[in-house]
This record gives structure tokens, sequence and C-alpha cells, in this order.
């Protein structure tokens, strides 16, 4: 039987899931799910945004983002505030119990581990293609 190499597409996917497998065993540690992690990790990177907003930069739907938000209250992580001017819509902030700091030294240590032996002249050049690629592969999606 003849085997025919993966495609970047394949190799891509592959890497992902890869990647995505180390992350979930981790955060398993610190009482997360993958989800719960990404959205601690962009509310970190955002505070005081919207739900809306997060949800957007995650690329979920917002009732998605609310579930995750309401169990990350539950565990004490995160809260929403009323934002100005606006009652019906919150701002949403970490907790100090947040956890973050663990999960952000995951992250740079497994982003290290990736990288490491990558040249960073390769690594500029896969970051430029990375971008050109989401831009293309964003531009699939308009219909």
């Amino acid at each position: 039987m003849t085997h025919r190499p993966m495609t970047l597409f394949e190799e891509i996917i592959s890497l992902t899931r890869s990647i995505r497998a180390a992350f979930e065993t981790r955060v398993r540690r610190l009482d997360l799910t993958y989800a719960r992690a990404r959205l601690l990790t962009a509310i970190g990177r955002s505070p005081g945004a919207s739900q809306a907003e997060l949800a957007a930069e995650m690329g979920i739907e917002t009732p998605t983002l609310k579930r995750l938000l309401d169990a990350l209250e539950a565990q004490g992580l995160a809260e929403r505030r009323p934002l100005e001017g606006d009652a019906r819509k919150h701002a949403v902030f970490l907790t100090d119990t947040s956890r973050i700091e663990p999960l952000l030294r995951f992250r740079a240590e497994a982003e290290a581990s990736l990288i490491e032996g990558v040249d960073p002249e390769d690594l500029a050049a896969t970051r430029r293609v990375l971008a050109t690629m989401t831009r293309n592969a964003d531009r699939l999606r308009q219909p």
C-alpha cells in the first residue's frame, strides 16, 4: 500500500491537535477545561471587555461564552461588572484567584518548547505565512 505524505493542511491540523492535547492535560491540573482556560486567557489579555467582545475574540457565539463565564464565576475565577452607562451589559474581569499565572507560565513554556531549535528567520517567515493563511481562511468564510 502506497502512503501519500500529509498535506500542509493535515500537518497544521495534526500540530493543532497535539498542542491542544498537551494544553488540556495541563489545564486539568488547574481544575479547568480547555475552553475555560482559553476564556481566562482572553479575559487576562482584555480586562474589562464585554461578553460580546470576548466571544468575538475567541471565535465563539455569545451564548457559549456566557455558559463558560457562568462556570468561571462559579469557580470564583472571573466576575462580571455592569458597564457604566448600560446596566444591561457587563465588563468581565479576572478575580484575584483566577489561576492565570500558572496558565500563562505553561503557555510560555509550551511555546518555547515548540519553537526550540527553530532559526529566528524561519520563525519570522512562519509567522508571516500563518498570518497570510489566516487572512485567506477568513476570506473563505465570507459568503
